[in-house]
């Protein structure tokens, strides 16, 4: 490229930006956005006109219940879990996903995106890759002394950031459909610091080369810089708008199949074959400003309703303290003859007449609350909606209208839903494009086996979905009230065909269909759905084997009095073996027993032997000891 060719090339992209934005229609639905923007923001210009702000209302009444709660994703294998390959890959990504948003960082998108729907009627919300650099890592080769690389440069941390973009900021391509458009850009107001950023090298060398000329006017002030998606040629141009200059010029940088990084947006109002976005205002704009007419009135007749009178002939200063004064406070009238004289108080003063604004303000109030439901019944705020409810009403009047009265707003929950589906999609192809395994591996806390890192690329194996009602937080009454409801349906069920079942074995598959296709009707979460997908291959594999063969029961008596008897015998065989091992253990100890008292008699016998001997020889020393005395008498 030349200076001039960039040149050319900003000033192309910038007059059709500018020229789309000058389309009637797409002139009209800007104007009507930043009109309601201002009313639903309070500006001070708008702030003395609107007398009611029923936008800001209905706003912050709808938006909190279309989203109210953190989506769950719901990645399963298009064809079952049979392949236990499809079912890791599908679990992985499933846990990456959630841990991309487990901080509320997609909440906060998806509820400005909200809020951007029911203001100006378009609610867009864009998918980015961000991810830390790791320099190169570089070494002294000891033998040449150069300088080698030892490890390239790379990325870490990667991870997917959600961005709500405002309508201001947003502008496509004409187009029937939204999936169509031939492109999109988005606007940033960009510091000179972070303009550097932005910025390509070679490109500013060409400008500074051939024009010397900065790329924006006025280099003291933020820049309006349009980042220009080109699906045709799938790139991604920078442009400043003061110049029209190009600033970088970037080939697709996230490589996902439809080349957009914004999930389709969301518009609530719109027709087969336009995309021009309706702001949702409009549709009662003449209903808000009487609104604010029949407010103004009220505020008017309730400044001049005031209990004011005229008093003839008597101290209108013993009438102000007569006014004022409190309980059992007496007031001394220096004039009382003259009060008396006129009649009495009653007929001394003069009321100003209050009773025919008290009547117009009365019905004021009344048509002001007719033309709040009209504008209820238009965009489709029910009362049980916002928790209002009479009194008189029966339960069951109460939930036909918490069924019927909401379908509207039932309606937009299942586009924010489908936004956010989109949304996971988007994740998924960058994740499994632009993370690394490792990256991968720890986001969703497992490890993949070399089969699922191969799987990664064909997302088509898998269906991408939201959780049904994650995005709502449903009723808990009403919740357990269906869980109750399913358990108690469940066991009538299977109490009605177990019998059957138990005659025709074959049944159970027919059988188990019909349960299934009864719980569907009721939202169990993903978790139960798996579990029911289970029970209904189990129960289809037990009904295709062939049945067991009844055994004859007079075989099985004959077999049973067999082995009783067979019992009996060696009963009784071990009975008297029993009764040998006995008798020989008692004839042995018999015979011990007399060994051991022999033995015992031989040992007494040798001891009383050895005490005759000491007798003896104890004799024979005292008869010495006798003779010896006598000889020396």
């Amino acid at each position: 490229y030349t200076a001039a060719d960039l040149t050319a090339l900003g000033a192309k992209w910038m007059d059709r930006i500018r020229a789309r934005e000058k389309e009637k229609d797409m002139k009209e639905w800007m104007d009507d956005a930043e009109r309601a923007e201002e009313i639903y923001l309070c500006n001070k210009d708008k702030r003395d006109k609107n007398e009611f702000n029923i936008l800001h209302s209905n706003v912050e009444t709808i938006v909190p219940s279309i989203y109210n709660s953190t989506p769950r994703p719901d990645i399963r294998p298009r064809h079952g879990n049979a392949d236990p390959v499809a079912k890791e890959v599908s679990d992985a990504l499933e846990r990456a996903i959630s841990a991309q948003i487990d901080d509320n960082r997609l909440d906060t998108e998806i509820e400005g995106s909200a809020q951007d729907v029911f203001v100006a009627g378009l609610g867009v919300v864009r998918v980015k890759f961000d991810a830390d650099d790791v320099p190169a890592q570089t070494a002294v080769d000891p033998l040449s002394g150069e300088e080698i690389e030892v490890a390239p440069a790379s990325l870490e941390n990667e991870r997917v950031l959600f961005e709500a973009v405002s309508w201001r900021d947003y502008r496509y391509g004409p187009c029937r459909r939204f999936d169509q458009r031939p492109w999109e850009a988005f606007r940033h107001c960009i510091s000179q610091e972070d303009l550097a950023e932005i910025t390509d090298g070679e490109i500013a060398d060409v400008y500074a080369r051939e024009g010397g000329e900065s790329p924006v006017e006025n280099e003291e002030l933020d820049v309006d810089v349009w980042e220009i998606w080109t699906k045709d040629k799938r790139q991604v141009l920078f442009v400043a708008a003061d110049r029209n200059r190009v600033l970088a010029i970037r080939d697709d940088p996230l490589g996902v199949k439809g080349f957009y990084s914004v999930a389709s947006p969301v518009v609530p109002i719109h027709a087969v074959g336009k995309t021009v976005p309706v702001c949702p205002y409009v549709v009662y704009q003449k209903l808000a400003e009487e609104l604010d007419v029949a407010t103004k009135r009220i505020r008017g007749l309730m400044k001049g309703i005031k209990s004011r009178a005229l008093a003839a002939g008597i101290d209108a200063g013993d009438l102000e303290r007569l006014a004022e004064a409190d309980d059992n406070e007496i007031i001394v009238a220096a004039n009382l003859e003259n009060l008396a004289a006129t009649g009495g108080i009653d007929k001394a003063v003069l009321w100003w007449p209050i009773e025919q604004s008290i009547t117009v303000l009365r019905e004021l109030y009344v048509q002001r609350e007719q033309t709040k439901q009209a504008i209820y019944e238009i965009t489709g705020i029910s009362d049980i909606v916002r928790g209002a409810s009479k009194s008189g009403e029966t339960a069951t009047a109460q939930q036909i209208k918490t069924q019927w009265g909401s379908l509207r707003v039932k309606k937009m929950q299942r586009l924010i839903e489908r936004q956010v589906r989109d949304l996971f999609v988007l994740a998924a192809e960058i994740i499994t494009r632009h993370f690394s395994i490792k990256t991968l591996q720890e986001a969703a806390g497992m490890e993949l086996s070399p089969q699922a890192q191969q799987a990664l690329g064909n997302l088509g194996r898998y269906r991408i979905d939201v959780e049904s009602d994650s995005t709502v937080r449903a009723d808990l009454t009403r919740n357990r009230q269906d869980m109750s409801e399913f358990l108690q349906g469940t066991a009538q069920f299977f109490q009605v065909v177990a019998p059957i079942v138990a005659q025709a074995p074959k049944a159970a598959g027919p059988i188990t269909d019909m349960y299934a296709a009864f719980a569907r009707q009721f939202n169990l979460g993903k978790q139960a759905e798996d579990a029911l997908e289970q029970f209904v291959e189990m129960a289809k594999q037990a009904s295709s084997q062939p049945p067991e063969q009844q055994p004859d029961p007079r075989a099985e008596m004959a077999k049973m009095e067999v082995q009783m008897k067979e019992r009996e015998f060696a009963a009784k065989q071990e009975e008297a073996e029993r009764k040998s091992q006995y008798e020989k253990v008692k004839a042995s100890l018999d015979i011990m027993g007399k060994k051991l008292d022999f033995a015992i008699k031989r040992e007494e016998f040798g001891m009383d032997m050895k005490r005759m001997e000491r007798q003896a020889e104890i004799d024979v020393m005292q008869a010495d000891i006798r003779s010896n005395e006598k000889g020396q008498n």
